[in-house]
């Protein structure tokens, strides 16, 4: 099965009422993650491709327990349930949505030359290292510091890009009086580009200090959403980030940082 185009930075095929999505990084012939990614995010991937191909209607999924906070957060349209018409599949960087009889053989999954993003096999292994470090207890970020339970709280109005009442982006935890904010728009996942700025590695936030000479530096951007707020988002690692005001772009779920031995997961920016 030869995967045919791109979406959200993956290599994907749409056949009757399945999805198939896999990771567009290659090193050698070998399928990688990106590095920002991993098995969670390209299964949410592959659910949101499904469902922008107008697809529908509950979906089994085997989940984590670590991982079934974020997926809710991420997918609050999705109603997961066992023995359900559709499945979700996870397989080496990539997953899959197919009907339950449907069969897919994982081992035909190919990604054609032309869709590849080649990585150098030291810099893949450097970004792993570095997610490994950034992920260990002895590692303290110098930036912002953010409580797990304050992560915790604002999830769905992260993953879920749910705005605030005005509309503001992303909500703010509590008012003034300490009451919680009223809930606004559900924002699009597609938004258009207002402002840019290429950091530099040195100039990066320390929270990324480790990963970001790996990078090369990271591109932020001001991002403008078709029902009024506006956010700051970066864009995805490792895809060609030559941005320019005006471009539209699609926002999907990737790694942000690592603090106290958790893994930060956000919204990215990607071009459409």
């Amino acid at each position: 099965m030869i995967l045919n185009e791109m979406m959200a930075g993956n290599a994907l095929i749409s056949i009757e009422e399945a999805v198939v999505v896999a990771s567009a990084f290659h090193v050698g012939d070998r399928r990688v993650h990106a590095p920002d990614a991993d098995d969670l995010t390209i299964l949410i991937d592959a659910l949101e491709a499904w469902r922008h191909h107008g697809h529908e209607g509950p979906v089994e999924v085997d989940l984590h327990e670590s991982e079934r906070s974020l997926f809710a957060a991420s997918l609050p349209w999705l109603t997961v349930k066992e023995g359900a018409d559709h499945v979700a599949h996870r397989f080496q960087c990539g997953a899959a949505v197919t009907a339950r009889e449907s069969g897919l053989d994982v081992d035909a999954v190919s990604v054609p030359s032309d869709l590849r993003i080649s990585v150098d096999a030291d810099a893949h292994a450097a970004i792993n290292t570095a997610w490994s470090t950034e992920m260990g207890t002895a590692n303290v970020s110098q930036g912002a510091y953010v409580s797990g339970q304050v992560h915790d709280l604002g999830l769905k109005a992260r993953l879920g890009m749910l705005a605030q009442a005005g509309p503001i982006w992303p909500p703010r935890g509590s008012m003034a009086d300490g009451g919680e904010p009223q809930h606004g728009a559900c924002l699009s996942m597609a938004a258009r580009v207002v402002s840019w700025t290429r950091l530099i590695a040195a100039g990066c936030p320390s929270e990324f200090a480790i990963r970001a000479p790996i990078l090369g530096g990271l591109t932020s951007m001001i991002l403008s959403f078709e029902e009024g707020p506006s956010g700051v988002f970066l864009y995805a690692d490792g895809h060609p980030n030559d941005v320019n005001i005006d471009d539209e772009v699609l926002l999907i779920v990737r790694r942000v940082y690592a603090q106290d031995g958790v893994l930060r997961y956000g919204r990215k920016a990607i071009r459409l």
